[in-house]
Formats: C-alpha cells, structure tokens, sequence
C-alpha cells in the first residue's frame, strides 16, 4: 500500500481549491490546506488565522508537512494553530473542542477572519463550529447544528458535542 501511496501520490482534492463554507462573517469551515492556498486564503478570502484539526497521520496521508504550511501561513501574516485530532476519535475531540472554541474566539476578538479545518471538513470542523456557534452566540446546539448544515454538507458528532455540554454545565 505504502509503494502505492509513493507511485501515485495522495488522493486529490475534488477541485483546484479546497470546498469551504462561510457559517458565520468570522468562520470559515473547509476541507485541507496546501501551503499553495494560502496566498488565495489570504487575498481573496480575507483570512488572518487558521486551525487545523488534522493528526501526524491526516497529514502524511495528503503528503503535507506541518513546518511547510507554518512557514506559508507566516509569509502571509496569518495566525496558525494545529490541535491535532484523531479521524474517529470522538475522545480526543471532546478533548479539544474547549481549547479550539476558546482559540476561535480569541482570533475573531481580535478581528480576525478563520479557517477551520480537518481533512475534508465533513466531521471534526463541522462539530467545533457547532460549539463555537453555541458558546459565542449562545444557540441552542441543535439550532447551531442545523446552522452549520445548512450551509456545509457535513455530519458533526453530535454525540460528543452533547457530552461536552454536559461537562460544561455540571
């Protein structure tokens, strides 16, 4: 499989640029980045910080390097965090959905426009703009959940944010 991956490279995207929706004026939820798209983040999109959600693996598995995409972001005066999780793991998500809500919205205080991303942007960014949502505008999850769908395809872990909400209320 590995000399497969090495002949042919990684899967590609479906189009030249990575699919994204805007969910609200401050967040953008959208599939990967190569450091090739970030002068298009920067420039036309108007993005001033990015976090990804993608784990050592997500990014072996595009052939991307994290220092390479560090040094695009830098070269464009964007804000970039890196809150690896696991595809799958609904543990490490619920993990992180405090730090990532909490590094969103320090970005969008400061006036700053966000990407949000994992590797395709159908689960795991999907699920931390739903608790952005509900903590910065105060929104019901469901309400928000149904906010983000109705502007991406995609299928949060809704699960995970219910738990969360429970831990941050008991």
């Amino acid at each position: 499989m590995s000399y497969w991956l090495r002949a042919w490279g990684p899967p590609g995207r479906a189009t030249q640029r990575p699919s994204y929706a805007e969910i609200v004026p401050e967040l953008l939820v959208g599939e990967y980045l190569l450091p090739g798209d970030v002068p298009w983040l920067a420039e036309e999109l108007r993005v001033r910080a990015v976090l990804s959600l993608q784990d050592d693996s997500d990014l072996a598995a595009k052939d991307l390097c994290a220092r390479s995409l560090q040094r695009a972001f830098e070269a464009h005066g964007i804000s970039f965090q890196r809150i690896p999780v696991v595809d799958g793991s609904q543990e490490q998500l619920l993990e992180a959905l405090n730090p990532a809500v909490s590094w969103i919205h320090e970005q969008a205080a400061l006036g700053r426009r966000i990407y949000l991303h994992c590797n395709a942007g159908i689960n795991r960014s999907p699920t931390v703009a739903i608790a952005y949502l509900h903590v910065s505008r105060q929104i019901p999850l469901e309400a928000a959940r149904q906010w983000v769908q109705q502007r991406r395809t995609c299928v949060p872990y809704f699960t995970v944010l219910e738990l969360w909400e429970r831990s941050r209320s008991g």
